[in-house]
């Protein structure tokens, strides 16, 4: 609150476009990120959320405004193939939350200037339930084959500084668990790694 308060007393005095459209982008991130961070205590003590249909592609594109916050997602471009039709059922601040973790790890692992992110999504079904599968697939230098098969566990990342907690991952994996869905890691053929989430499918009304 402290620092949402500093903010807004900012862009009152602030008079430069570029200040106040970068302190804008401060205010709504921490704005999400107090609801995020009071959704992660509710998680941690296994309270029920509200689970309604979300809009996929509209929850990535906040996912990667939080993200953006880091000057270095200017230089890589995001590519968001997912429809605006494209549903799944889940709790909007906690599947944020899982999308903010997933595309920072991309953000990392990608070069600035060269650097590619791409969302896609299919269906698929999991034991008869129908399903969507999100894709995060980056164009860095993959995942180390002896991280791979842990790179869920708690504090195997190599980016144990400023940048990360080596937890992301992990917070991700309990938030889509969760939510009855799964998450796996791999390497993509071309270069890169993909990280894919399976959620159960919204049942959509006309």
């Amino acid at each position: 609150r402290v620092l949402f308060r500093s903010i807004e007393k900012l862009i009152e005095i602030s008079q430069d476009a570029h200040t106040l459209d970068r302190l804008a982008r401060m205010q709504r991130v921490t704005q999400r990120l107090r609801r995020i961070s009071e959704s992660l205590v509710d998680f941690a003590r296994v309270r029920k959320q509200n689970m309604e249909p979300l809009a996929l592609r509209a929850l990535i594109d906040e996912a990667w405004s939080l993200v953006a916050i880091d000057e270095k997602a200017s230089a890589v471009e995001l590519v968001n193939e997912i429809d605006a039709a494209d549903h799944a059922v889940g709790n909007s601040d906690r599947l944020v939350q899982v999308f903010v973790n997933l595309l920072r790890n991309s953000l990392n692992a990608v070069e600035a200037g060269s650097g590619k992110i791409v969302i896609r999504l299919r269906p698929a079904e999991k034991q008869g339930e129908p399903g969507i599968v999100v894709s995060v697939e980056d164009n860095g230098p993959g995942i180390a084959a002896d991280v791979l098969p842990d790179i869920f566990e708690a504090f195997v990342t190599t980016r144990l500084d400023a940048r990360g907690t080596g937890l992301g991952l992990t917070v991700a994996e309990g938030i889509v668990t969760q939510h009855g869905g799964s998450i796996s890691a791999s390497n993509r053929a071309e270069g890169g790694a993909c990280l894919e989430v399976w959620l159960p499918a919204a049942r959509m009304t006309s």
